[in-house]
């Protein structure tokens, strides 16, 4: 059943709980079906309703007519958008709720996601910029939500692996300018955290994460945004793979110690990273899960799982994020950057 809100009798209360109701901004464009329809799938499989929002600007006229006009015609279209796609989530089987609201797209959405367990937008929306990577609708609920945001990438698709380079993958790792990026990690290359480490050039571009849940873990915390990587595991019967990505003890000075100088410090990320594996063993004993330490530059390493991951979870801030921020520069970067589904989880973490 279709439930709609109007413009005419605004919500008169805000209810204090999150519902088992995901949350979907669309605005008609391909980037908002393509999220649309990652979202239909979720639903399905947890069996939750959809909440589709579609909104429109206000936007003052000083001509009370023309504003009228105006705003029946904005409303219009958004009701349009509104029906086509409460036609495709029905279609699939999914229970929805229906929304057209005036003002602002993220805090509109902001709003919402205070009683709805998980939002999801398209990176871009139909008034993104051109070049720009990541819009501001998607970029600002994944800073402000309430409850996790994913954002599903330009290109993707929910019914295949993916496409954009005509050979099965997502491609080569790119750099910030779209170019191919040559990822080198300071003193050993991305190695699966039970073998020691390894200089061995290729271990990172080989690497792949093709049907796993990646959550990007800062040194050995614990806190939502790992939960909610372990409970999507389990809710889709995947293995979790736990990445840890830290900058070299030396810091940066673009030279790097002989490996056996660097296995002290190897063994004290990987001890972090057990004792975070045992936490998820132990709350949830049927997803496997894998430990993976990097060192190097987090943003790259994590843009590159984002290659072949079916899903990545990240926090609002951490590695290395700075206090006051409410997106991280990594989580930032990921997002922009990323070519497969990103989930934001908003609080904080905890030492394990």
């Amino acid at each position: 059943m279709v439930q709609q809100t109007s413009l005419l009798f605004p919500r008169l209360c805000k209810a204090v709980s999150m519902h088992n109701v995901i949350l979907v901004g669309v605005d008609g464009s391909s980037n908002s079906n393509r999220a649309l329809d990652w979202a239909i799938v979720e639903a399905n499989i947890r069996n939750w309703s959809l909440r589709l929002v579609s909104t429109f600007p206000s936007t003052f006229v000083a001509d009370p007519i023309v504003g009228a006009s105006y705003a029946l015609a904005a409303r219009q279209e958004a009701q349009a958008v509104l029906d086509q796609a409460t036609k495709r989530a029905e279609d699939q089987g999914v229970r929805t709720e229906a929304h057209v609201e005036s003002g602002d797209a993220t805090n509109v959405l902001v709003e919402h996601s205070e009683t709805t367990k998980l939002a999801v937008v398209g990176k871009r929306g139909r008034k993104g910029f051109v070049g720009r990577l990541l819009g501001s609708v998607s970029s600002g609920l994944a800073a402000h939500s309430h409850c996790p945001t994913v954002v599903v990438p330009q290109g993707h698709d929910t019914t295949a692996t993916e496409l954009e380079d005509g050979q099965g993958t997502r491609g080569a790792p790119r750099n910030e300018r779209g170019e191919q990026s040559t990822m080198q990690p300071t003193f050993f290359e991305a190695v699966n955290a039970e073998d020691p480490p390894r200089q061995q050039e290729s271990a990172l571009n080989g690497l792949s994460f093709t049907g796993q849940i990646v959550i990007a873990v800062d040194s050995g915390m614990q806190g939502p945004a790992l939960w909610e990587a372990a409970e999507m595991a389990r809710v889709h019967g995947k293995p979790l793979a736990l990445v840890s990505v830290t900058g070299a003890p030396v810091g940066d000075l673009g030279w790097s110690p002989p490996v056996k100088d660097s296995d002290p410090y190897h063994e004290e990320e990987l001890a972090k990273l057990t004792r975070v594996i045992t936490a998820v063993a132990a709350r949830y004993p049927d997803v496997k899960a894998s430990p993976h330490l990097f060192i190097g530059k987090p943003a790259e390493v994590l843009v590159h799982t984002t290659q072949t991951a079916d899903l990545v979870v990240l926090g609002t801030r951490g590695l290395g994020g700075f206090p006051g921020l409410l997106l991280g520069s990594v989580s930032q970067a990921v997002l922009h950057h990323g070519r497969s589904p990103m989930m934001v989880v908003p609080g904080a973490n905890t030492v394990s």
